[in-house]
């Protein structure tokens, strides 16, 4: 199948498709990313011709919108038969970002207020059966940012949605290194049933509140990095990587379908297993390797007008 053809299917038609194939291992860390960026872009005055102004985020306006696009990409997420997805909102490493970044990240989490004050959004979320999970250390996150009124939200939305079963949203937050929240979560449920054990399986649900399947897709932005990688979730290390270009606020339909379409019918079909191949097919082959000894996935440039970075376009094409 190619991909214009699979484009044109129906939603319903991909679900079952998605549904079909990632069987047992339908769970996208969507690693949703470059927030900052499209409100610039989309809140800046391109018209005004005095290039020379300076651009600033005003966090109360962008807390309104940044986490919305969010919600509405895992309902049409959904929609295409992903069973769940996985945001690692906080993880350890912005921790380095200093305390400074904490309030303004705070508000930005005030945008998943939407489900509450939304009734159409949260409507498609029960349609769907989509169920929201808060893991990890988010009630010590929020208790260190002073919200105790988020805290709450956070609370109405997994009570409002726990007898939805057919999706998982899995909002995720990690202080700690992931080698002590393993540690220590082993530890907390040996003792808690009697000495004994836990299984992969039972860390899972004592962590995530629910059994997950292995993460077999991360769609991340920018840098080749898995940032905030979910534990226990992940423990394979089989999960194939997708990089968006553009940040995620501009990512559509199209974009979710064309990562779909490489996981389910690009990757897994390579010839990588026996090799089975004809002379002229190995032939070009080593020209495709010859033509692209240099060329690096992730390696890439700083764009001085803006100071973003960007992957420098790398394949030398096959010729058929």
């Amino acid at each position: 199948m190619l991909f214009k053809d699979f484009n044109n299917l129906s939603e319903d038609d991909i679900k079952s498709i998605v549904e079909t194939k990632l069987n047992g291992k339908n769970t996208l860390v969507y690693a949703y990313d470059g927030t900052r960026r499209s409100y610039l872009v989309l809140n800046t005055d391109l018209d005004n011709k005095n290039n020379q102004i300076e651009t600033k985020i005003d966090y109360d306006q962008y807390s309104k919108i940044a986490i919305q696009k969010f919600l509405y990409d895992t309902v049409m997420m959904c929609k295409h038969g992903i069973k769940t997805i996985c945001y690692p909102m906080w993880f350890c490493t912005l921790e380095d970002r200093g305390p400074a970044y904490l309030p303004k990240f705070i508000k930005y989490l005030e945008g998943l207020s939407e489900l509450l004050e939304n009734p159409s959004l949260f409507k498609m979320y029960e349609e769907l059966g989509i169920r929201v999970i808060f893991y990890g250390e988010y009630k010590l996150l929020l208790e260190r940012g002073n919200a105790p009124d988020l805290l709450l939200k956070f609370e109405k939305i997994m009570e409002l949605t726990k007898n939805n079963t057919n999706h998982y949203v899995l909002l995720g937050t990690n202080i700690e290194q992931p080698s002590e929240t393993f540690i220590n979560n082993t530890i907390s449920l040996y003792k808690a049933n009697g000495n004994v054990t836990p299984t992969t399986d039972c860390l899972i649900q004592h962590y995530y509140g629910v059994q997950v399947d292995q993460v077999s897709f991360y769609l991340g932005f920018d840098r080749f990095s898995t940032d905030g990688r979910p534990i226990l979730i992940s423990d394979n290390g089989n999960e194939d990587l997708y990089y968006s270009i553009s940040p995620h606020m501009l990512i559509n339909k199209t974009t979710v379908r064309k990562v779909i379409f490489d996981k389910i019918f690009g990757r897994p079909n390579s010839n990588s297993s026996e090799y089975n191949l004809k002379n002229d097919e190995v032939e070009s082959m080593n020209q495709f390797h010859l033509e692209n000894t240099n060329m690096i996935m992730g390696v890439g440039n700083v764009n001085p007008d803006g100071n973003y970075w960007y992957p420098d376009p790398q394949v030398i094409v096959p010729k058929h």
